[in-house]
């Protein structure tokens, strides 16, 4: 089982849409995939979930934030939750408005673990213990994480439990400009992690379970939802396009390495997504990834182009796992 986080500090990139239309072609090639939705603006929850299957989720406290409840407010360590299924092989831990509340026990955490306290912890990890439960009681493949635009303690708890991160792009100005962010903000909670895990040999502690190692590795970027012309993208975006691999690399790539984390090797862009307009909404509408939606949904040319999708995904999909498999191989042979 393996965790792959999407990320970005720049909202607006697509990036659930993104997600949901890969994991369920991954599924397509017979894995099990959970979605786990780690956005306090649920999004990812909201596309994949019918209005009553979200009401009666909340009803019986089948959400994440339930799931870290008795950490929250201090009664207990994470709590166990079943996920609901959406298809054959795919389920989804729904998000919640008050996932925020773990931001306040976060900090307070993350100081603990540094110090080696128990408490620490038991808090800095609970989001990835969360996840690999939920993930364990449906043998899932792969864990697909959607995160929030932020730095926040959350996005830092659950990037530090995944085994890789993609990042969505948009070619604008503003993408461009968060890609050091994040290979800054990462790189330093490796760094941190390092201290946490020291702490942990110089005094050991019988927590129960095993620690991350705390090594995301970056699996790339997907620049997507851009204007096109004639099939090809719009001359106002060339020169973002243009410089996003090079800030990519310099950004993100050169800042993991320089704290030991293992990097795939090859370019940094995985693929793009070209502007599928009018289908997004028509899939999110129903709940679907686009190369699901049926010829009564769209019509027409509008239905060929769904249905083609699915390659689209699909190699983006395999692409991504191709990544994390190489960057596992590498840890694995330096004994990490």
């Amino acid at each position: 089982m393996k965790t792959i986080a999407f990320y970005n500090h720049k909202g607006g990139v697509g990036k659930t849409t993104l997600l949901f239309n890969m994991g369920l072609a991954l599924t397509r090639q017979g894995n099990k995939v959970l979605f786990v939705d780690g956005d306090a603006q649920a999004n990812l929850t909201s596309i994949s979930l019918r209005d009553e299957q979200i009401d009666r989720a909340y009803r019986e406290g089948r959400t994440i934030y339930h799931g870290l409840a008795p950490l929250v407010e201090g009664t207990g360590d994470i709590a166990h939750i079943r996920p609901l299924k959406i298809r054959n092989l795919a389920w989804v831990l729904p998000g919640h408005i008050r996932l925020s509340v773990f931001e306040e026990i976060a900090p307070e955490g993350w100081i603990g673990a540094l110090a080696a306290n128990p408490r620490g912890y038991r808090v800095s990890t609970a989001v990835q213990r969360l996840m690999k439960q939920v993930a364990e009681s449906v043998d899932a493949d792969y864990i697909l994480l959607d995160l929030g635009p932020n730095v926040g303690a959350f996005n830092r708890a659950a990037i530090l439990g995944a085994d890789g991160f993609v990042i969505p792009m948009a070619p604008d100005l503003f993408s461009l400009t968060a890609l050091p962010s994040v290979g800054e903000s990462v790189s330093r909670w490796v760094e941190e992690w390092k201290i946490a895990l020291g702490a942990s040999t110089r005094r050991p502690l019988s927590l129960g379970f095993d620690l991350p190692i705390g090594q995301p590795s970056p699996l790339g970027y997907i620049s997507q939802q851009f204007a096109v012309y004639r099939e090809q993208p719009a001359e106002a975006y060339r020169k973002w396009i243009s410089q996003i691999p090079g800030e990519y690399q310099s950004g993100v790539v050169e800042a993991l390495k320089s704290v030991g984390v293992a990097c795939p090797s090859g370019e940094g862009q995985i693929g793009e997504v070209r502007n599928l307009s009018s289908l997004i909404p028509m899939a999110q509408r129903n709940r679907s990834a686009v190369f699901e939606l049926s010829g009564s949904e769209a019509r027409g040319a509008q239905f060929t182009r769904a249905k083609d999708t699915l390659e689209l995904f699909t190699d983006l999909a395999v692409k991504m796992v191709d990544r994390l498999d190489e960057v596992v191989a590498i840890d694995d042979s330096a004994g990490i």
